[in-house]
């Protein structure tokens, strides 16, 4: 088993002038091959049609991953904790080679979308062809699949900040962070504190932790 849980989020200003914000934080965790098998076909297809319904289905993937948290009455300088276990915002059942992950973080004017609104907002004509560019741009790089991973989720997160300046939400954070097994949780295990987001607004304290389960190995390796 799989898991990646936020434990405390420490932030500076709320975005809010008036003192107290209603602040909705988004989490986007992808795994790279395993969440997204048809950008082999999208790399290899000279099908401009065909590579448009791959990235509307990529994007959908994005936004049905997100986990929504939204904390009522924040002020500046606050520290948010989630009892004293933490919030695990991603679970899988195996550990995952590589996986990116993102917080983004929105003083709320108006309510967010939910994942079907959502979806309906980004995947328009402009979006979906601006989004299919930024991918093609990847296949002559080494590792274009794990690329366009990171890639994908960036350009939606930023088509989300977008719409949520469109109605008035103040961006208050951004965490981006992508993870390599060998090298960031080579023994399943990593655990930060006070970890800044690309604002310098927000502070993370995160664990991942990661088991091989040997039933399911066993059953696995019979099969």
């Amino acid at each position: 088993m799989f898991y990646v849980r936020l434990n405390k989020l420490r932030i500076i200003k709320n975005g809010d002038l008036l003192g107290k914000g209603e602040i909705q934080f988004m989490s986007f965790i992808n795994q790279s091959t395993d969440s997204f098998p048809d950008f082999n076909e999208f790399f290899e297809t000279n099908d401009e049609n065909r590579k448009k319904e791959i990235i509307k289905d990529a994007v959908s993937r994005v936004i049905q991953s997100r986990i929504l948290l939204t904390i009522n009455k924040v002020k500046d300088k606050s520290i948010i904790t989630f009892g004293d276990t933490g919030y695990i915002v991603y679970k899988e059942n195996k550990i995952p080679k590589d996986f990116s992950w993102q917080i983004i973080a929105v003083d709320l004017d108006k309510k967010t979308r939910d994942n079907a609104g959502l979806i309906k907002s980004i995947l328009t004509d402009a979006n979906i062809s601006t989004i299919t560019k930024g991918i093609e741009v990847l296949a002559k790089t080494s590792n274009p699949i794990s690329g366009a991973v990171v890639e994908l989720s960036k350009l939606v997160t930023g088509i989300i900040l977008d719409l949520a300046k469109n109605k008035k939400d103040d961006q208050v954070g951004y965490f981006l962070a992508s993870f390599i097994e060998k090298l960031d949780y080579p023994n399943g295990i990593r655990d930060r504190q006070d970890v800044p987001d690309l604002t310098g607004n927000i502070f993370v304290d995160y664990s991942i932790f990661g088991y091989e389960d040997y039933a399911l190995k066993g059953v696995e390796a019979v099969e």
